[in-house]
């Protein structure tokens, strides 16, 4: 009756408007998909048949499952890769897991604790290769650290041309050296940081108590505030802390920077205090 019903209606329109309302019952009821050959032909295949090209076409049709064997297929032949540098300029290429980094990402997505807003995120899963944190970088820069050491008080480096400049594979870099304390039990910490002075890009190596890299950002995102009557401009950068081996940071500027440059710190745990 449903059918019958439809098709009276269908003697009002053209008889083109019948052939579409007739696939689309045959649609509903799961038997049928329609398609349009090469000719411009509206065209009804069992959805049992093999979805090979229609009389006149020939374009090759692939269902969803072939789609996503050839993709996979395509993945595994050509794995996607990653090149970084080191801080001696040795240049490494890693194979990259996408899979892996997806599943890395729900994990610290999926904690509730997390907290937007705050980039980078220095998680287990996202730690360096451990040739790269046994290998020599900044053990020889320990006497440049500063300690941060209250948590929610400021403390405050004022021009980097003050302390040894950090060598890249660009060549050598103004940069800033601090440390803050560990901390006991399963805590975030939160680190702000506040750079005065002429704009500025910066990258950010985390480092262990021992002064070896765990971690490696570049250009870390930096919120621009305006000069306002109470308050010169300033660059903000907050960066989460969810791996308690992080101890220490260096923080590098890619231009030469002014005398005026300034970079206030401040952390801290167990909640978001800024």
């Amino acid at each position: 009756m449903k059918l019958s019903g439809i098709l009276h209606f269908s003697l009002r329109i053209p008889l083109v408007g019948v052939s579409l309302l007739l696939s689309s019952v045959l649609m509903a009821d799961g038997g049928y998909y329609t398609v349009i050959d090469a000719q411009g032909r509206i065209v009804n295949l069992p959805k049992e048949s093999s979805p090979e090209s229609p009389p006149g076409d020939d374009t090759e049709y692939l269902s969803e499952q072939q789609i996503e064997k050839k993709i996979e297929q395509y993945d595994q032949e050509n794995p996607s890769f990653y090149v970084w540098t080191d801080a001696e300029g040795r240049v490494y290429t890693e194979t990259y897991d996408a899979e892996a980094e997806q599943a890395a990402a729900a994990e610290v997505e999926s904690d509730a604790g997390a907290i937007i807003g705050w980039d980078p995120i220095l998680a287990p899963p996202f730690r360096v290769s451990e040739k790269v944190t046994t290998g020599p970088c900044c053990g020889a820069f320990a006497d440049e650290f500063q300690l941060v050491p209250e948590p929610f008080k400021s403390v405050q480096l004022f021009d980097p041309v003050r302390y040894r400049s950090f060598p890249t594979s660009t060549g050598n870099h103004r940069a800033w050296y601090f440390e803050v304390p560990e901390v006991e039990g399963d805590l975030q910490r939160f680190l702000m940081l506040r750079l005065r002075g002429a704009p500025v890009s910066v990258d950010l190596i985390a480092l262990n108590s021992d002064y070896q890299p765990l971690y490696y950002s570049t250009s870390i995102p930096l919120d621009d505030h305006p000069e306002t009557w109470h308050s010169v401009g300033y660059q903000e950068g907050k960066v989460l802390i969810e791996d308690d081996a992080v101890t220490a940071f260096v923080l590098y500027m890619d231009m030469q920077p002014a005398e005026d440059m300034s970079l206030e710190i401040r952390w801290a745990d167990g909640q978001s205090p800024f």
